[in-house]
């Protein structure tokens, strides 16, 4: 109960307003700050001079200074600023997803998160083996928390606690492997891509430094092309190139806590938005992969017991196994022969299933 996780979360946070007159006053900005900063866990917080005070008063008040350590840093010395007359540029050319929200010292911030970690993975302010980002501004508009359903104190800690020792990221959508090639980045860009969490990850120290150094190079050669986003897009290249590196877990950006070991809220949405998708495209390692997570989920009542959802997974789990691997997909078939014989829950819904999920009749036919 007293242990403080062996994890330093990097966040930013910034006053904006002498930059674009909508973000928002200090006043206004600082409750969105109260959620994060009462949590008894290691954490760097990079600011401008605005906000030093501010900040340091609700880490005291909590009693929490001695596990802080604020960085003041101006949006003029952040590594990304160095883009900013080249992000004006590629806006005045290219930019469909023009926003009142997006202008272009946020955006300077947000493509500067992969630097914050990494300067705080290389100073180890509090010698820890484990880091990683969350975002400051964590309320919704609902006076919960943006990124759990359930407690948010006890979920973070927890979390922490048992972070992986890969780089953790929050599956959120699927997009098509060709955006990964210059040439489609256009087409990637015409439209808001919401791959991955971007708001939460944590990364052991090796690792994160190679993940985190590519995403920068990907963040620069991206400007470069003349296109840009929010900072979730610039995932799409590392899922593939550092997938052994990568602990995946599945769901949308309100269960992120909730689901960060194992996916147990919201399988309807990651059913349908990343296995399915995942199948569709043929990208049946990755597919595999989050059917596997889901079926522990539910073997380890860790989750609703919901039939229709399990014999989905399963038979999706078969048909892709059958793609790549159909040693596996035979013993998964077994296991499925065996739940239709012995559990009359899953006997039924296979029954019902049966037509959609195209499995035909290898049950009885074998």
């Amino acid at each position: 109960m007293a242990t403080i996780p062996d994890c330093t979360l990097t966040t930013g946070c910034y006053y904006l307003k002498k930059y674009y007159k909508h973000s928002l006053t200090i006043e206004d900005y600082l409750p969105g700050l109260e959620a994060l900063f009462r949590i008894p866990c290691y954490l760097v917080i990079y600011c401008n001079k605005d906000l030093e005070e501010h900040i340091i008063k609700i880490r005291e008040r909590n009693k929490l200074l001695t596990l802080t350590k604020i960085i003041i840093k101006e949006v003029e010395e952040l590594w990304s600023y160095k883009f900013k007359d080249r992000i004006i540029k590629n806006r005045e050319l290219y930019w469909p997803v023009s926003d009142i929200r997006t202008f272009t010292e946020k955006s300077i911030i947000l493509y500067n998160k992969f630097n914050f970690v990494l300067d705080t993975i290389n100073n180890n302010p509090f010698n820890t083996s484990k880091f990683g980002w969350i975002d400051s501004n964590l309320s919704n508009n609902k006076n919960g928390i943006k990124i759990c359903e359930g407690n948010f104190n006890n979920l973070l800690l927890y979390n922490l606690k048992h972070a992986p020792n890969k780089f953790h990221l929050q599956i959120l959508n699927v997009e098509d492997k060709k955006f990964k090639l210059d040439e489609n980045k256009r087409e990637y860009y015409k439209k808001a891509r919401w791959l991955v969490v971007g708001g939460f990850y944590t990364t052991p120290k090796d690792i994160g430094i190679k993940i985190l150094t590519r995403l920068q190079e990907i963040v620069e050669h991206t400007i470069e092309l003349g296109y840009g986003g929010g900072e979730e897009a610039f995932f799409l290249e590392i899922l593939d190139e550092f997938y052994d590196d990568i602990y995946r877990s599945y769901g949308d950006y309100a269960q992120t806590l909730d689901n960060y070991i194992k996916p147990v809220k919201n399988l309807v949405y990651i059913y349908w938005h990343i296995v399915i998708k995942y199948f569709n495209f043929g990208y049946y390692r990755e597919c595999i992969d989050a059917c596997y997570s889901i079926i522990s989920s539910f073997d380890d009542f860790q989750t609703e017991s919901n039939y229709d959802m399990y014999v989905r997974i399963y038979s999706v789990l078969y048909l892709s196994l059958q793609k790549i691997n159909p040693n596996q997909a035979e013993i998964v078939a077994n296991t499925i022969r065996r739940y239709y014989n012995t559990h009359p829950l899953f006997k039924g819904q296979f029954d019902n299933l049966r037509s959609i999920v195209k499995m035909k009749d290898f049950i009885l036919d074998n």
